[in-house]
């Protein structure tokens, strides 16, 4: 299938998963910017997110589970009131999360795959680069570094409190509005590309 094929696929994939609400809110103008341009498509993006998750001995996500999500800032007593709960639920080790945005984009050449790459640099946003190419796209991957990781439960126990619970989630906050302001900034230099349809 050639690039502009694949566009039209990825681009029909993503107003349907738009229309089923399973796209990232905040993530959704720059996806449609990107996807306006000739020479790009998305494939997945991720808008940053804060979870609890409780991660499977294997690490896989499929047998993993996360139980509080939001792509939006959180308060503390949220966050501590859905671990109370997910102690004594789940088993495997507890992990409070604050996760980058992140993008998957194909580019038609090379040429254009590195005008993406130097804009998202120029944006602050340091983990880019090239993940795949074959003859008729060349994948890119740009993700922010902002991040918090921790383990906060296990075999139905705590193991932290409330207070260093919120601690985690003003770092958390902190870190995702951040993120936000690179992705927001980078959207802002793509429209430098003037490459729209």
């Amino acid at each position: 299938m050639d690039f502009s094929n694949l566009k039209l696929k990825f681009e029909k994939k993503l107003e349907e998963a738009k229309r089923k609400n399973l796209v990232d809110e905040p993530i959704i103008p720059l996806l449609d910017l990107i996807n306006s341009c000739n020479d790009f498509f998305s494939t997945s993006s991720c808008a940053g997110r804060i979870i609890l998750i409780a991660i499977h001995p294997s690490w896989k996500k499929n047998v993993s589970k996360i139980f509080f999500k939001s792509h939006y800032q959180v308060k503390p007593e949220d966050v501590w009131n859905a671990l109370l709960e997910g102690v004594q639920k789940f088993r495997y080790p507890i992990y409070f999360k604050q996760e980058p945005f992140i993008l998957h984009v194909s580019a038609s050449s090379l040429e254009s795959a590195l005008k993406f790459l130097s804009l998202a640099q120029k944006s602050g946003i340091k983990h880019t680069g090239i993940i795949n190419v074959t003859k008729n796209r060349i994948t890119i991957e740009a993700q922010s570094i902002e991040r918090v990781d921790a383990i906060v439960g296990r075999d139905g126990n705590l193991l932290i409190d409330s207070s260093y619970m919120r601690e985690l989630v003003n770092d958390a906050n902190s870190k995702l509005e951040n993120t936000r302001e690179k992705m927001q900034r980078f959207f802002d230099n793509l429209k430098s590309l003037n490459c729209h349809k």
